[in-house]
């Protein structure tokens, strides 16, 4: 009896067509995952889609930032807790990231700042106070859960005033907390002014050559 096995076979070229089929098939699909991996890239999804046309400018200005950070603590010659330098650090990130918006105007930078210091400065002669004094007198942990409170509530006193006075400026919200927790000083004072203004200055003079880069 003759098998019809040879009869319903595939031809040979049938066959070497399926085969080449499927490969395409196969490089279009790892083609794919790799344009798909590119174009997140591209999108904007893991870098930001403007620095291929832009880098020059982003190189320039966080190189900008780092210097004018760098000047400020060399010139000032102070050594203070990380809390107050931070502020004036995030105070260069917006001078140089985002010149153009309006936390980085001079009024917001310096008026914010200077806000803070005055509001920090009630909240500690506040603290200073026997009445103050005497709420964590007992214990170290009341006294310094004191500290956490009179910090906070220059942080949200400055915001308050910062939003009535048209000097909204974010770093500033790290001063009125540092100078609480570290500790109202004139050192500490002197930094963070000086710093703003010249953070201003360095805003007022290169501001019409920097782009936003957020």
């Amino acid at each position: 009896r003759t098998s019809n096995f040879g009869k319903y076979s595939p031809h040979p070229t049938i066959m070497a067509q399926t085969y080449h089929e499927r490969w395409r098939s196969l490089k279009a699909v790892m083609l794919r995952r790799r344009r798909s991996g590119r174009a997140l890239i591209l999108e904007g999804k893991l870098l930001d889609r403007r620095f291929r046309h832009h880098w020059k400018s982003y190189l320039l200005q966080c190189g900008l930032a780092t210097f004018a950070l760098l000047l400020i603590l060399l010139a000032l010659d102070v050594v203070l807790q990380a809390a107050i330098v931070v502020a004036i650090a995030s105070s260069a990130f917006i001078v140089f990231a985002v010149p153009h918006s309006n936390a980085s105007s001079p009024r917001r930078i310096v008026g914010g700042h200077l806000v803070a210091v005055l509001v920090s400065a009630v909240v500690s002669l506040v603290h200073l106070t026997p009445v103050g004094a005497n709420l964590g007198a007992d214990l170290s942990l009341g006294y310094y859960l004191v500290v956490d409170m009179m910090a906070v509530v220059s942080v949200g006193l400055s915001i308050f005033v910062m939003v009535v006075t048209n000097t909204e400026h974010p770093p500033a919200a790290g001063t009125a907390l540092g100078l609480v927790v570290v500790g109202w000083s004139l050192p500490a004072v002197i930094f963070v002014m000086l710093g703003a203004i010249a953070l201003s200055a360095a805003h007022m003079l290169l501001r019409n050559r920097l782009t936003n880069l957020i």
